[in-house]
């Protein structure tokens, strides 16, 4: 029996652990993302249109001569990192360092 009781809890432990793994990173307030192969005013629309339709995002800066969006999450949200990447992906670009942004 409690052999059956370990067996269970560490089938219990590695699922907890992927299903946080399949999440992915949770990034908040102000984050930095560096965009590989944006470089016309044109491009950036099409970035923030997708970018938009990642929810709890409430502003989007976009600095083409960089090339890197700068994101403000709502307070006291979140959003993932691999949300983030799959929008610029599908705006036809590569994301780079995905960096969160601390006041100290």
């Amino acid at each position: 029996m409690n052999k059956s009781i370990i067996i269970l809890l560490v089938v219990f432990s590695f699922s907890i652990s992927a299903a946080s793994a399949q999440e992915g990173t949770k990034l908040s307030g102000t984050v930095n993302v560096e965009v590989n192969g944006l470089s016309c005013p044109f491009c950036a629309y099409g970035l923030e249109k997708n970018l938009k339709s990642i929810p709890n995002i409430e502003k989007i800066s976009i600095d083409v001569e960089e090339a890197f969006v700068t994101l403000i999450i709502k307070e006291g949200q979140f959003v993932f990192e691999k949300d983030i990447k799959k929008k610029v992906k599908d705006a036809g670009f590569t994301a780079g360092d995905i960096k969160e942004i601390t006041n100290e």
